[in-house]
């Protein structure tokens, strides 16, 4: 990421690793809108073949904690994806009320085209850091994901 895409900020923010995190996440989630959307995809539809294909048969509730959205949200993008034909409802075994979802062949071939599509741009990305770094700067991130605990301020 040069310093053309670097946003003007308060010096304050510019230290702020929550602030980097955000904006390197929302750059990158720009590109890769930019790169699916002729593919006629979006980022989250993207997200929930690459999970359908991972996973063939999750739940909504499933797909809800695994892309970490709301019920709401998750019924509107297996709504979109079943309307396009990249997957199925099929009723689940022991539960009638729940269904299960699965790719369908054209799902399947779409989410190969985007899956190549998108680890093309997380390579140019990755080229920034040695592997070294890059293990460094993941083993990192899980800790912090390992030991925060959010405050209860109440707000």
């Amino acid at each position: 990421m040069g310093s053309e895409v670097y946003p003007v900020c308060l010096p304050r923010e510019e230290e702020s690793t929550m602030y980097l995190i955000k904006w390197i996440f929302t750059t990158v989630r720009r590109e890769i809108e930019a790169a699916l959307r002729p593919l006629g995809l979006t980022s989250s539809q993207s997200q929930t073949l690459y999970v359908l294909a991972m996973s063939p048969g999750v739940t909504n509730t499933d797909l809800e904690k695994l892309l970490l959205i709301d019920k709401s949200s998750v019924t509107s993008l297996v709504n979109g994806i079943v309307k396009k034909s990249w997957a199925v409802r099929q009723s689940h075994p022991e539960d009638a009320r729940m269904k299960r979802i699965y790719l369908t062949e054209e799902g399947l071939k779409i989410h190969k085209v985007a899956e190549r599509t998108i680890e093309q741009i997380k390579s140019s990305v990755g080229e920034t850091l040695s592997i070294s770094e890059s293990e460094t700067l993941r083993g990192l991130l899980k800790k912090i994901l390992r030991d925060y605990r959010p405050s209860n301020t109440g707000a």
